[in-house]
């Protein structure tokens, strides 16, 4: 009878929530431990490293074993954290904030003080390639996510255009992440609830196994707050949130090694807010409607025997849409990007010897955006109607010498073409190069060296900007865009130095610490800025600067069957490389702590977490100083299904200390404490 009353208890819940407006994760080990570095056991922890990177390298390999700069947050994290935001996923990784502000269409994430199109943004391998200037890029709820990967460091000869700071990808659930073993079907419901906005959420999923071969899913997730309450008590306009995302997943395995997925994404989210919602004002107020729907059709071939072939195809289709009706006077307008793409890649493991094997990628991708954009049915100043083309293709290599010395090289070349009516044609082709090369000095220690390149295409926005972009006044003219189709890619060069850390039975046989350090340097040329003459009533693109961004990254995981805990930070330094000017969105020094202790008797999860961000002092000339915060944790996590079949509960507060501050560069101010519970049930 108790199972019965919390069963019903938590479908009421949900279903109240969903119409109306996870608490440890499935372990991040596949069915097949093969992927793993050694076998789990129950007194065996589960690490964040030892999970395959999809970033660094389309050869498959651990993240502690990849000669780069990666940070995984796992499910199992991404459920503690009840994240309502990405910024909630990655605010305490290195070297990693989240631009735009509080509002959560506004954010977009930065990489070593690089951001917005700088950094490539993927969900289940498509791209993220919306921006319109102030009206943010990034639309997922965290609800849907299995794991988020970030990559550091520049990454165009995998990742193409845009990979200067770096990549963040993210990757859904899908029915193997629910089903046990020997299961057909099943179904999954969550609730709960956060007290600095009132905010409530809801999600149903369910998945099955109606064939061996055959896996289905489907999820659905409704998420509603009012405005927060900042660390002054004190409420934020206009950061209240109505929001739909859901998820229909499905795959089959056609014969042994041969598999064929479908998936498609939508994402809803109706509000209010103001035109410029990174900013404080609010004289200019309209009704939002952000939406976005994606497909992605993916194929791949695995099959451990053969050494020529382990393939993966994927097509993709994302439109997203921004629709706004200023309340003041009516004004309507809407802008839209379209993204088809296509993009695949063959890996070959070659044995020349026992002791060198040759991994030999081949790949290439190949995408077209397409945007429109209209005011009361004209022009929208800044948003031109435009297209872009772009095409790839790499070759990538990874030698591993008596099992300790590895050696990667790759190039790739891309080519662009930008173009919009009654506008000049812009067309330019650009190689980025790559290469490490890692030792396994000793058993737990495997220092590297990299270096690699990338760029960034311009924007349609950047090229091909017209219209007006904001009136004048007084003496002042009304200011217009100036397009400026002979804009050049930018383009990144990095050296790295690093470490992987990997060692088990520190201190005692069933204890495990996991490490990255790195130091490197970034120096960015052609940089893409807008320069607004107001005296002379212009706004046009132009490469203006060269940067040079350097720093030094640690990550450090320790685990035992009971406790488990992380530190991290980073220390980054940016100036204008022609006038030794400190460059603007670089993030003062950060340090995370995390520490968390596990009952095994009952299931129980108790911990904390700090933050910990200095001043930044070095900003440009007329730029006001930012304040360093630091903010406190505690967070809970009870898997009860010894009580109740199928049950987990998360609970914590969020800045425990009420501290009232402000992130970064952002102008508003962060949330107060926040109380906030989930339930899961799983039947």
């Amino acid at each position: 009878m108790q199972y019965i009353s919390y069963k019903g208890l938590l479908l009421a819940s949900a279903a109240l929530t969903l119409l109306s407006t996870p608490l440890k994760a499935q372990d991040n080990i596949p069915a097949n431990s093969d992927n793993m570095e050694t076998t789990v056991t129950d007194q065996q922890p589960v690490f964040t490293f030892d999970t395959i990177s999809v970033t660094a390298s389309r050869d498959e390999k651990l993240a502690i074993d990849s000669p780069a700069s990666i940070s995984i947050v796992t499910e199992e994290e991404i459920e503690r954290r009840q994240a309502e935001t990405v910024h909630d996923l990655l605010k305490d990784l290195p070297s990693v904030e989240l631009e735009g502000g509080t509002r959560n269409t506004v954010i977009k994430p930065s990489i070593r003080g690089l951001g917005g199109q700088r950094v490539v943004t993927r969900i289940d391998g498509a791209r993220q390639n919306f921006n319109s200037g102030h009206k943010g890029g990034l639309f997922i709820d965290p609800a849907l996510l299995k794991q988020v990967e970030v990559l550091r460091g520049p990454a165009s000869t995998i990742h193409g255009t845009g990979a200067l700071g770096g990549v963040v990808a993210f990757k859904t659930k899908s029915a193997d992440d629910f089903l046990e073993a020997g299961e057909k079907y099943g179904a999954q419901i969550s609730t709960g609830f956060s007290t600095v906005d009132n905010g409530v959420h809801g999600n149903i999923t369910g998945y099955a196994r109606p064939l061996e071969n055959i896996d289905l899913m489907a999820s659905v997730t409704r998420r509603k707050t009012d405005d927060y309450d900042a660390g002054d008590g004190k409420k934020r306009a206009y950061t209240d949130d109505d929001l739909v995302s859901g998820l229909i997943k499905g795959g089959i395995d056609i014969a042994d090694f041969h598999r064929l997925g479908l998936s498609y994404r939508l994402y809803r989210d109706d509000h209010n807010l103001p035109a410029t919602p990174d900013g404080l004002s609010t004289s200019s107020i309209v009704e939002r409607e952000s939406k976005e729907d994606s497909f992605v059709l993916d194929y791949s071939y695995d099959n451990p025997d053969n050494q020529w072939f382990d393939s993966s195809i994927k097509a993709y289709y994302d439109v997203t849409d921004i629709d706004e009706v200023r309340i003041s006077d009516g004004r309507h307008q809407e802008r839209t990007l379209e993204t088809l793409g296509l993009e695949g890649f063959n890996t070959s493991h070659l044995d020349f010897h026992d002791n060198a094997q040759l991994a030999v990628t081949i790949g290439g991708e190949i995408f077209h955006d397409t945007q429109e954009g209209e005011s009361n049915g004209a022009d929208i100043g800044g948003y031109p109607d435009a297209e872009r083309n772009i095409y790839g293709v790499y070759l990538d290599n990874t030698l591993t010498l008596f099992e300790d010395l590895e050696l990667t090289a790759g190039l790739r070349y891309d080519s662009y073409s930008l173009e919009a009516d009654g506008q000049q044609d812009s067309e330019e082709t650009s190689t980025s190069p790559r290469f490490a090369v890692s030792y396994q000095v000793l058993p737990f220690l495997q220092p590297y060296v990299s270096y690699a390149e990338a760029f960034r295409a311009p924007s349609l926005g950047e090229t091909y900007a017209s219209g007006l972009h904001f009136p004048g006044g007084g003496p002042i003219p009304n200011n217009f865009f100036v397009a400026n189709p002979n804009l050049k890619p930018e383009t990144a060069k990095t050296w790295e130095v690093g470490a992987n850390i990997k060692h088990d039975g520190l201190f005692r046989s069933d204890d495990a610490l996991r490490a990255k350090v790195s130091y490197f340097r970034n120096n960015v040329d052609d940089f893409i800025e807008l320069d607004v003459d107001v005296a002379g009533g212009t706004t046009t693109s132009s490469n203006v600067t060269k940067a040079r961004i350097q720093g030094f990254e640690a990550e450090i995981h320790y685990e035992t069957p009971t406790v488990y805990g992380s530190l991290s930070g980073s220390r980054i330094r940016g100036k204008n490389s022609d006038t030794s000017e400190p460059l603007s969105g670089i993030a003062g020094d950060k340090a995370a702590l995390m520490l968390g202790y596990h009952f095994q008797d009952i299931g129980l999860d108790l911990g904390g977490r700090v933050l910990a961000v200095r001043d930044q002092e070095r900003v440009p000339n007329g730029s006001d100083e930012i304040d360093g915060y630091a903010t406190f944790d505690v967070f809970s996590t009870w898997d009860a299904d010894d009580y109740v079949p199928g049950l987990k509960i998360n609970a914590g507060i969020d800045n425990i200390l009420d501290k009232n501050y402000r992130r970064g560069a952002a102008v508003l101010d962060e949330p107060g404490r926040n109380f906030k519970v989930t339930a899961s049930l799983k039947f």
